[in-house]
């Protein structure tokens, strides 16, 4: 079964030192490294039970930060980015070839990256949100009407609002497999960003892992009604991303 269109199908994070970055999340999430050959291009690979997750690389522009970078399986990535500039958002990397398929990355109206995908490998398949993968994506946004506008007549998806203590939460797909949301960013000094979540069994015990290898934690653990314990967390070069144990494996 090949990869469902619109669902968020693989990770690139950029570190502005690949070394910590590698050394860091196998110590906190049990993740591996791998290394790839990829068009005569070794790629280093974080894999979650044998299956690789995100490549890791430095920065490619000057003053670019780090950051954990959400790839969006799409029919057609061509098509996708014209709809997306329609919808007022902007092209950061036009559409390219590479190894595994074709991509293009782009932003929000309030600036959030994100990158359009098609594989090359019909092969390739969805993987699963148990503990250890990415179980959910969600838009952290500063202008969050223009973002879900984007939304809508960019990608082309439905959204669902769903009321939650801090604020309304728009579910991404309601009917499909996207398995993402997006909210109004709550930080005032964070950026718009696409917020990656990973599964894990417990999530103090993984801050504390955060900490003692010199990550950081941005938002202390929460309980969530009907979804869980979740906290968000960077590593030591600043790379974002969150953490959540579902209500069924909290037990």
């Amino acid at each position: 079964m090949a990869l469902s269109n619109n669902t968020f199908c693989w990770n690139g994070i950029v570190s502005s030192d690949s070394a910590r970055t590698l050394a860091f999340f196998p110590e906190v999430l049990g993740w591996s490294v791998q290394e790839i050959d990829m068009g005569g291009d070794t790629v280093q690979m974080l894999a979650s039970a044998g299956t690789p997750l995100a490549h890791v690389r430095g920065p490619q522009a000057p003053g670019e930060r780090s950051w954990w970078n959400n790839y969006f399986r799409v029919e057609d990535v061509d098509a996708t980015v014209a709809a997306v500039k329609k919808a007022g958002g902007t092209v950061v990397v036009p559409p390219t070839d590479i190894p595994p398929g074709r991509f293009s990355t782009v932003a929000t109206p309030s600036g959030a990256h994100l990158s359009l995908f098609r594989e090359a490998n019909p092969e390739d398949t969805d993987k699963p949100s148990t503990t250890g993968f990415i179980h959910w994506v969600d838009l952290h946004s500063k202008d969050l009407e223009r973002d879900l506008a984007f939304i809508h007549e960019g990608l082309g998806l439905a959204t669902s609002e769903f009321p939650m203590p801090s604020g309304a939460y728009h579910i991404l797909n309601p009917e499909g497999r996207t398995r993402g949301g997006a909210m109004e960013g709550k930080n005032p000094e964070a950026p718009s960003m696409w917020l990656a979540w990973v599964a894990v069994d417990d999530v103090d015990q993984t801050l504390e892992r955060v900490t003692r290898h010199g990550g950081k934690v941005l938002a202390p653990a929460w309980d969530a009604d009907t979804v869980g314990r979740m906290a968000i967390a960077a590593d030591p070069t600043g790379v974002a991303f969150g953490i959540i144990t579902p209500p069924a494996a909290a037990g």
